[in-house]
């Protein structure tokens, strides 16, 4: 899993920490907001469909040039599961079909177009005793990311990760975390911050690892917000010689964003910008090297689908 991605899962983990309230089972509960104040968590999103395009990120030491097309699903499976008083399960599933076309590459380039999917089943854990500031969470995933031409082990990977988090006051919130990525394959294991900072009714900050979100809400049907988010991906692949590949893919997103409440909990988004750190890689699944290079920046757009459930 390209690095950049793990930090932001780390910190989506406890990003549900950030509208905790007196237990754990009105974490996710009460924390709907029909209201200026905006949704959960800024950038975090439970129930959405989008579809992008991104391009013209030209490779650095080869001629060619990479887009994408990407069509991602996720939602929860049922609501907040409270097992305790202190104690919330909210079970996700992911779906996402992405697109890589290669455009003016030489002969011989090590890595054809692919049609590539992502299938993940997660499950967020939120600990949280009555009257005290501190919140722990934690998150689970297992994911399949394959091209579906031969699917083994190798195209498996599970994640955990674990973290706490520290209520200020009712509009300042931070965490951090730990996660363990990729742990059947080359495991990676790093740490990262999480920061919910309400400034008004209508100005809010938010930072998952990487993912920075600041958004403006006028009023109940509008939101405009700048982001910065990783749009990195990995998966196993199947090369000309029917070995067993990793397809790393690193990239990061930052653009302007306009949302419009369609009507009760459902809003559309609409918004583009560049990419930037973009960087592909193949290796085997245990981590060994094949080929690497960097691309230059590029452009994006997005339209996409979201529920306000939480």
């Amino acid at each position: 899993m390209p690095r950049k991605t793990a930090i932001a899962l780390l910190s989506a983990a406890m990003a549900c920490t950030a509208a905790a309230g007196p237990t754990s089972s009105t974490v996710i509960t009460e924390s709907r907001s029909d209201s200026p104040a905006g949704p959960l968590f800024p950038g975090l999103d439970f129930v959405k469909a989008s579809f992008s395009h991104a391009g013209g990120m030209d490779l650095d030491d080869t001629p060619g040039e990479l887009e994408t097309f990407t069509l991602d699903a996720r939602s929860v499976l049922s609501g907040p599961i409270e097992v305790t008083n202190d104690l919330t399960l909210l079970p996700m599933i992911q779906y996402k079909a992405t697109r890589l076309n290669w455009k003016d590459t030489p002969a011989g380039f090590p890595i054809e177009d692919e049609d590539v999917h992502s299938i993940a089943l997660s499950s967020y854990v939120l600990y949280n005793q009555e009257g005290s500031p501190w919140i722990f969470a934690g998150w689970a995933r297992a994911e399949l990311a394959t091209d579906f031409q031969h699917i083994n082990d190798d195209d498996v990977t599970f994640d955990v990760i674990a973290g706490a988090a520290y209520k200020f006051s009712d509009r300042l919130t931070f965490g951090l975390g730990v996660a363990a990525i990729n742990l059947n394959n080359d495991e990676d294991y790093m740490i990262g911050p999480v920061l919910d900072w309400k400034i008004s009714d209508t100005f809010r900050v938010g930072v998952l690892g990487p993912d920075v979100t600041a958004s403006y809400t006028p009023d109940e049907n509008w939101e405009f917000s700048l982001r910065g988010y990783a749009a990195g991906d990995e998966w196993n692949i199947r090369d000309a010689a029917g070995n067993s590949t990793t397809l790393d893919l690193d990239s990061y997103r930052v653009g302007l964003f306009a949302d419009r409440r369609l009507g009760g909990d459902l809003w559309l988004r609409v918004g583009g910008g560049v990419t930037v750190m973009n960087e592909i890689e193949i290796k085997s699944p245990s981590g060994n090297r094949a080929y690497n290079d960097d691309m230059d920046e590029g452009w994006f757009g997005e339209i996409a689908l979201r529920l306000n459930v939480w």
